[in-house]
């Protein structure tokens, strides 16, 4: 019996318990891109018999999250509704696999783009609110509801999150509300909006005192890195009308001083970007494929000392790859302690030829693995 067959029966007993594989959930999202209005009828009549239908579901999710043409807005946007009720109440959790990747299909937001919803916004909030009392130690239904909420209803994910002691949660709630952000989008997650409205609700003159006076570090370090990020994403497509960088960088600095081991914060961008020129990516690439980009490497000194111990082994470091290849941040994993000063002083030489996504350069993040044997 296969994996996904097995998934299958799964998710006809309990959706939530079934784990599907990103790789097949994108090949449904791809596929339902694409769907005909014949196509998407026969996957509605599919789950009309077979409510629990992953795969339709998914496919159908995705098509009319692309504003297919030709259908009624007000038609569009009841169906869509439809299938997103079904996932808040029948999987909460996992969101039929798609809470893990980076898509907005499942979302509703209540005002900001052609897809907005305020009547559907509150029919879904509410059934969220009412999944987190029915699972009230569940982190990650707590999680979902939050991001579902957070931008239109900040006083209540407000609360969720004061319940859950989640300081880092609230620290991106209170920097999104300074933003004005209206939600995100339904192919990524990027803000999709930002309105003076929200800027200058009660919430948001709050939430930016909070910003300026709080001094836990899981808050600031969210809260810097979400407002530089999210607000250069909004100020490079022409959504944003306030220069954020001044609280941004009084937020980073302190961020600095509090989290210096936070390699994140050093590609956060500090200055208000150009048109179109949204932040640089940061990929996550195998330690063996990212030796092959090695430009110039240091080898090691083996210590004196470590070697009259007889002491060898491997030093596993994480590392952050700059946009022009050097060595950015160092942090060692593993390995033996006398051998991780003689890794750290020679990686942080080496020099990799810069990578590029979609022809701009981007960060990486990898691993570097140092070897040290003992001849004999």
């Amino acid at each position: 019996m296969t994996r996904r067959f097995l998934c299958v029966l799964a998710l006809v007993a309990m959706p939530a318990l079934c784990a599907p594989d990103p790789r097949a959930t994108f090949d449904l999202l791809n596929k339902g891109k694409s769907l005909s209005p014949q196509d998407a009828e026969k996957l509605e009549a599919t789950l009309r018999k077979k409510p629990n239908d992953r795969d339709a579901r998914i496919e159908l999710l995705s098509y009319y999250s692309t504003s297919p043409p030709g259908i009624d807005v007000q038609a569009l946007k009841q169906a869509r509704l439809g299938h997103i009720l079904w996932l808040i109440e029948n999987d909460p959790k996992e969101g039929l696999g798609l809470f893990q990747l980076v898509t907005g299909v499942y979302r509703l937001n209540c005002t900001g783009d052609n897809l907005a919803d305020p009547e559907g916004f509150k029919r879904a909030s509410d059934l969220w609110l009412e999944q987190v009392k029915k699972n009230p130690g569940d982190a990650s239904v707590r999680r979902e509801a939050v991001n579902a909420i957070q931008y239109c209803l900040p006083e209540q994910a407000e609360q969720l999150l004061l319940e859950a002691q989640d300081r880092s949660g609230l620290g991106a709630l209170y920097a999104n509300a300074v933003l004005g952000v209206t939600g995100q989008s339904y192919s990524s997650n990027d803000p999709v909006g930002s309105d003076q409205t929200f800027r200058e609700r009660p919430f948001a003159h709050r939430a930016r005192k909070s910003l300026e006076d709080v001094t836990d570090k899981e808050f600031v370090v969210t809260a810097a890195t979400t407002l530089l990020r999210e607000g250069a994403i909004l100020w490079a497509n022409g959504k944003l009308d306030w220069d954020y960088t001044p609280l941004g960088n009084s937020l980073l600095t302190r961020a600095k001083e509090m989290a210096p081991e936070a390699m994140m914060l050093l590609t956060l961008p500090t200055t208000l970007p150009a048109s179109g020129e949204r932040p640089p990516a940061i990929l996550r690439v195998g330690g063996n494929v990212q030796a092959a980009n090695i430009v110039r490497k240091v080898t090691p000194s083996y210590p004196t000392s470590a070697r009259e111990l007889g002491i060898q082994g491997v030093v596993l470091m994480t590392a952050l790859i700059g946009l022009d290849g050097r060595i950015l941040y160092l942090r060692p994993e593993s390995g033996p302690a006398e051998l991780v000063p003689a890794s750290l002083e020679a990686v942080r030489q080496w020099q990799y030829r810069p990578t590029h996504l979609n022809g701009k350069p981007c960060y990486v993040l990898t691993k570097i693995a140092v070897n040290f044997t003992l001849s004999h």
